[in-house]
């Protein structure tokens, strides 16, 4: 810290219901961006804050998605350049050990190096935090996965036959997948794309972080 890391911890008396919703724990980060960091040294307190976007879609990577997404309804915005690494905090509940609710930047194996341990798996069940949400992180077009940029390739042409159209979704360095990976689903959806084709990425480091992501974005919706 600071950093990408979102710590889940029990709630105490000092924190009220309208912040937790009610639950028995809170999450609580510092995020390492010099923008925010001067903020809340100038205000000399803790913000509470909900993400910038719309429940359950994609997140905002640039000042213009928060536009995009929010408009007329927040005052101001602090402009603070593209996201270094584009996707979400990884979180970690800290109660009965250290459980990793969602992956991200932070990896298994850097926790482990902290705990002297490997953490608990990620948790399933009921959502305990951001992001745990069967279907989230989804743009307006339907995301189907696949395995390899030649799977991918196939079924665009069999969309494009079937008349739908669609755009392949992939990055063969992860870190620039996962820089990219929101601004590529948001511009599908810019361009009317009615299918997002999205190949997995190596179940290694970041690559957990965005393979999680993708499949929220290709879960079911109600």
């Amino acid at each position: 810290w600071p950093g990408p890391l979102t710590l889940l911890v029990p709630r105490t008396a000092l924190v009220p219901d309208w912040i937790t919703g009610g639950r028995d724990t809170v999450a609580i980060r510092v995020p390492n961006h010099s923008v925010t960091l001067k903020m809340l040294h100038e205000l000399g307190d803790a913000v509470v804050a909900p993400s910038a976007n719309k429940f359950g879609k994609v997140s905002p990577t640039t000042t213009q998605h928060v536009l995009d997404d929010l408009g007329g309804e927040v005052g101001v915005i602090l402009e603070g350049g593209l996201c270094d690494i584009g996707l979400e905090s990884t979180i970690v509940e800290c109660i009965d050990g250290a459980t990793i609710l969602r992956p991200g930047a932070i990896s298994v194996d850097d926790v482990q190096q902290v705990l002297g341990h490997a953490p608990h798996s990620t948790a399933s069940g009921p959502s305990r935090a951001p992001g745990m949400l069967a279907s989230h992180y989804a743009p307006h077009a339907r995301v189907v996965l696949c395995e390899s940029t030649q799977e991918a390739h196939v079924l665009l042409a069999e969309f494009t036959r079937d008349e739908l159209k669609a755009v392949v979704v992939n990055e063969p360095d992860l870190t620039e997948y996962a820089h990219n990976l929101y601004s590529m689903l948001r511009r599908a959806d810019e361009d009317g794309c009615d299918v997002v084709i999205a190949v997995r990425a190596p179940q290694h480091g970041i690559g957990i972080a965005i393979n999680d992501r993708l499949v929220k974005a290709s879960a079911p919706r109600d």
